[in-house]
């Protein structure tokens, strides 16, 4: 529990800094970075896991999308871009098809298919909406950031101390039906507080109370939906975290993994 507030002091208002500069470079890079450690968590999973995935081609896909990211502009037209990630989309799914060909065992090629698709979609392009994201807003994104890290500490805390009613007692046994609930409570009062105190407000860049709520319920789901798809994934390899990089707070992508559902989620509502 210390620790988790350490971190917390230590690395929110890094990301705040870089989230609110005028030049989003080193907020790509840090996004980058992060990703690219979950890319290699996911495949070390995997691997204990028993299924060995195509890591390097997963690079070699990740590193296009970048490429093709940094040539994206939001306000033009799109369409080039759109063929380029379609076309590259389609030679990765023939890459991993054909080097899978090569295997005698048919149910370990079916499963390093699967696993690396999987793995491209969970990380890569579910993880890309976090580069979108800032094109929004600076405070947009802060109040993604603010609604999941809020919610994720309070159902967390609420969980260890009330937590009853298990969600999903197989995948996680720890999560509980308080905890979901106790956590969407403390995120709705605590963004209730940041829009009308002072020196906060900026941080909840919508006007209207109803329209805030609703932004705020969905997201708490969708990121306790991002928790539990990693849990399954983690019961499935059989490992308490997706490694050891942050000690016993486990990997990269264990702090990912609620903005890899919420992010695009929050995108979808932006636009809506």
């Amino acid at each position: 529990m210390i620790g988790r507030i350490i971190i917390a002091f230590l690395f929110i208002p890094l990301l705040v800094l870089l989230v609110l500069l005028d030049n989003p470079m080193l907020y790509n890079i840090l996004i980058t970075l992060g990703l690219f450690i979950g890319l290699l968590e996911y495949s070390s999973m995997m691997k204990k896991g028993g299924v060995k995935i195509f890591t390097v081609i997963n690079a070699l896909f990740f590193a296009a999308v970048l490429v093709g990211l940094a040539k994206f502009r939001v306000s033009a037209v799109n369409v080039e871009f759109l063929y380029r990630t379609f076309t590259l989309i389609i030679v990765y799914a023939v890459a991993v098809t054909i080097f899978s060909l090569v295997n005698k065992d048919i149910k370990e090629s079916v499963l390093r298919i699967v696993f690396s698709i999987f793995g491209v979609f969970y990380i890569v392009i579910l993880g890309s909406s976090l580069f979108f994201v800032r094109s929004i807003g600076p405070y947009q994104t802060l109040f993604l950031f603010a609604v999941v890290w809020i919610y994720d500490s309070g159902a967390y805390f609420v969980g260890s101390k009330f937590g009853r009613n298990k969600i999903t007692p197989i995948i996680s046994p720890k999560k509980s039906l308080e905890g979901l609930i106790g956590g969407i409570i403390i995120a709705l009062l605590v963004i209730t507080l940041f829009k009308y105190f002072k020196y906060t407000e900026a941080f909840v860049p919508y006007n209207n109370l109803s329209h805030i709520y609703t932004i705020v319920i969905i997201l708490c789901l969708a990121a306790q939906a991002g928790d539990l798809l990693e849990s399954l994934l983690k019961r499935y390899c059989g490992v308490k975290d997706s490694s050891n990089l942050l000690l016993e707070h486990g990997g990269i992508l264990d702090k990912l993994d609620s903005f890899l559902v919420a992010t695009p989620v929050y995108l979808l509502l932006a636009v809506m």
